[in-house]
């Protein structure tokens, strides 16, 4: 196997743990994966973020970190939250991912609705987000969604489930955003359905590569493929862990691309429909790949 970056890469050898992807829903699958690092390469599934709550920057370069921003993709039950993984440099996670919100998405399928953030630090206890003068967040679904990025980013950030209030530069209650502290959402009704987490954006990969992400589809089956333009040259399916009635789980499949000739190739993640296209349809992630 050979995976090498080439669009924005992630810190090398950096593994993230992250507590916790803010889910307000202790039931979840979220506990087994909060921030859902990703590897160095490929081939790595996220590390289980239970187990070491808190980022570990051991191995990174002094000043640089890997960590998760959420943005909003269109999906068939409308806008919903995505996430991908960003190296930056910084030393605190909770500012620098709060930063990123107004950074361009490695994926340009994504947005970002809460551009208007300028900050966030955690004391005691919570999260103090400080936003712009005019946070341009008059559409109420619009306002909801972006509120829940920020949550879903610092939260993920911070390694914990912490209440996250909304300040001017005063600091002072921005109630134009929210009226008070924000718990995060329920994950089945704020993020998109299947996510993939590697390879990311625009990734170059030979002879075989292990895609990795989270996904809530039926009874746990995901699809894959991998298309030249609207054509599947490839195909195949995985089951994702946990328990997909109440929230996300990981899944992993290696995906051998030896047979394709050398060129620009798009890998999809579908949750399963099984109305047969009679519901809304299937949740789909794409990533940009090049095959050598």
């Amino acid at each position: 196997m050979n995976v090498r970056r080439t669009a924005a890469p992630l810190a090398t050898a950096a593994v993230l743990a992250l507590a916790l992807t803010a889910c307000g829903d202790d039931s979840s699958d979220t506990a087994d994966d909060p921030a859902g690092t990703p590897s160095a390469s490929a081939s790595s599934a996220p590390p289980s973020t239970e187990e070491s709550p808190t980022t570990d920057t051991s191995s990174e370069p002094a000043g640089s970190l890997t960590v998760p921003v959420y943005y909003v993709a269109q999906g068939p039950l409308g806008d919903r939250l995505v996430r991908e993984f960003h190296a930056v440099t910084g030393t605190d996670p909770v500012t620098a991912a709060a930063a990123e919100l107004a950074a361009q998405p490695l994926d340009p399928d994504y947005s970002s609705y809460a551009d208007w953030v300028e900050g966030a630090t955690v004391a005691d206890g919570t999260i103090s987000v400080t936003v712009a003068d005019d946070p341009s967040v008059t559409d109420e679904a619009a306002r909801d969604l972006a509120v829940q990025q920020v949550v879903y980013t610092v939260q993920a950030a911070a390694g914990e489930r912490l209440p996250v209030e909304f300040v001017d530069a005063s600091g002072a209650p921005a109630t134009a955003v929210a009226d008070g502290p924000v718990e995060a959402a329920d994950e089945l009704d704020t993020l998109l359905l299947v996510n993939i987490t590697d390879p990311a954006e625009g990734t170059t990969v030979s002879g075989s590569f292990t895609a990795t992400g989270r996904a809530s589809s039926f009874e746990a089956n995901l699809l894959w493929e991998v298309r030249s333009g609207d054509e599947a040259v490839l195909d195949g399916f995985t089951t994702h862990g946990g328990d997909w009635m109440t929230g996300l789980g990981e899944w992993s499949v290696e995906v051998d691309v030896s047979s394709l000739e050398p060129g620009t190739y798009t890998f999809v993640a579908l949750t399963d429909d099984p109305s047969g296209g009679e519901g809304p349809g299937a949740s789909e992630d794409t990533k940009t790949i090049v095959v050598e």
